[in-house]
């Protein structure tokens, strides 16, 4: 199981770069962008997407995909027939609801059993783990959303956009109060690459459960 989790796909800094280049350019750079919400006219953030893609490598070939019904439930199965699949940013629980509608979850399993690589930004990082609930801090949950049960592919919880402010510390220290566990704390521009059971870091920040801080990696 191959997984980079993000904030964002711009701005990156060159080790984690690198990384995604040398993953993305094994597997051909040919990507199936999955867009959080339906994006209608020139599509900006897809387009946004693919710059940030150019930069890491040359090689990169991007197509774009979304959860609403525009795509048959065909062409949302042949999200395996890809080698790159990535989940982007916007608003994390509209997201994981069409998601469920949608069944992407065994798509997304079945895919990364064959070798696949998986990329997330913001909240298709957050829906990789367990648990999407630590977006109730950032996202407007518009759906009254109770599950909130992630894909569970990586076993953590994972906070995007840090700012690593008091407040968030704050935030932290409530959240694995009640609910426990390990949360990666990513700055913009970083990331957390899981290879198997491996785990490399790209200068980001560790929250343990058994700490009261915030340690530097």
């Amino acid at each position: 199981m191959k997984i980079f989790l993000l904030s964002m796909t711009n701005n990156l800094i060159p080790k984690l770069s690198l990384k995604m280049k040398e993953e993305i350019d094994k597997r051909g750079g040919k990507i199936a962008y999955i867009s959080s919400v339906p994006q209608s006219g020139d599509k900006p953030y897809y387009l946004s997407t693919i710059v940030d893609y150019s930069v890491i490598t040359s090689t990169v070939m991007v197509d774009y995909f979304d959860l609403g019904d525009t795509f048959s439930d065909d062409q949302i199965a042949s999200l395996q027939d890809y080698k790159i699949i990535y989940l982007s940013g916007g608003n994390t629980f509209t997201f994981m609801n069409d998601a469920r509608k949608r069944g992407l979850k065994d798509i997304l399993e079945t895919f990364l059993n064959n070798d696949g690589l998986l990329i997330g930004a913001s909240a298709g990082s957050i829906m990789c783990t367990d648990s999407i609930e630590i977006a109730l801090d950032s996202d407007e949950n518009k759906i009254g959303m109770t599950d909130f049960s992630g894909f569970g592919f990586v076993n953590l919880t994972f906070y995007p956009h840090s700012n690593t402010s008091n407040n968030e510390n704050l935030l932290l220290k409530e959240y694995q109060k009640k609910n426990g566990g390990e949360i990666i704390v990513c700055e913009d521009g970083s990331g957390l690459f899981i290879d198997g059971k491996e785990r490399f870091f790209m200068e980001m920040f560790l929250y343990l459960q058994t700490s009261a801080l915030i340690f530097t990696l």
